[in-house]
Parts: C-alpha cells; sequence; structure tokens
C-alpha cells in the first residue's frame, strides 16, 4: 500500500507524522521548476540537500500554541521527500524559494542536456 502519511507513534501523548508533501514539476527547455506544497514550515525549518544526485527536502513544522486542544485531527508532523535527479540536472546551479507554504526549487539542465538546432550545410 502507498500512503502519503506515514504515522509513527512516539509516545502515548503525541503523535508525530513524517508528511509526504504534494509536488508538481513543469519543465521548459532550460530548466524543470519543482512546487512542493509545505504549508506550516518556516524558511528556517527547512533543509535542501543533495547526496548521490538524490535530492533531499525536508522541513519542520513548529506548533505556534503553547495551549493544548481536547481534541485535534490535524497532527504536527514534519514533511520530507526525495527526488532521483538524472545526469541532465546541473545540481551546482539548483536555487530554492518558499511563499506561503510552497517551496520552488529551480533546476537548470546542463548545456550538453538542452535542445539545440543543427546547422545544415550544403555542399
Amino acid at each position: 500500500m502507498n500512503t502519503a502519511i506515514d504515522a509513527k507513534v512516539k509516545n502515548s501523548s503525541r503523535r508525530e507524522c513524517t508528511i509526504v508533501p504534494a509536488a508538481d514539476i513543469v519543465e521548459n527547455k532550460d530548466e524543470y521548476t519543482l512546487y512542493a506544497d509545505m504549508p506550516g514550515v518556516a524558511k528556517e525549518n527547512l533543509d535542501i540537500s543533495i547526496e548521490n544526485m538524490e535530492l533531499t527536502i525536508s522541513g519542520k513544522i513548529e506548533e505556534t500554541s503553547r495551549e493544548r486542544p481536547s481534541y485535534r485531527e490535524f497532527e504536527l508532523g514534519n514533511y520530507e521527500r526525495k527526488f532521483l535527479l538524472n545526469q541532465e540536472i546541473d545540481s551546482e546551479k539548483i536555487s530554492a524559494s518558499l511563499d506561503r507554504g510552497v517551496l520552488k526549487l529551480i533546476l537548470p539542465k546542463r548545456e550538453a542536456a538542452k535542445p539545440r538546432q543543427i546547422e545544415i550545410k550544403t555542399a
């Protein structure tokens, strides 16, 4: 079974979840743009890393209120998602921004991977 949320029981009073953020990937001739929904994550609690061409995005939601609800359907948790990159991506030039809970990553293509026009010569 493939689920988006993997709940882990930490102790009897609080559960923490690992949330797999929904993502969209858009491609154009120069780059890929990845959008990941991570509401509740502040820039300071966001981590983006690449190791062995595996892109990992993770973020922690901080509880903002000291009050403990009597009943809660929404569990606090941490976001994490991994993407396997191919050699087409120039990992040294990846950039990121966070706006209103949406992480935007620009993944530029290497020059060799970009489409190009072949000149036709006449004899």
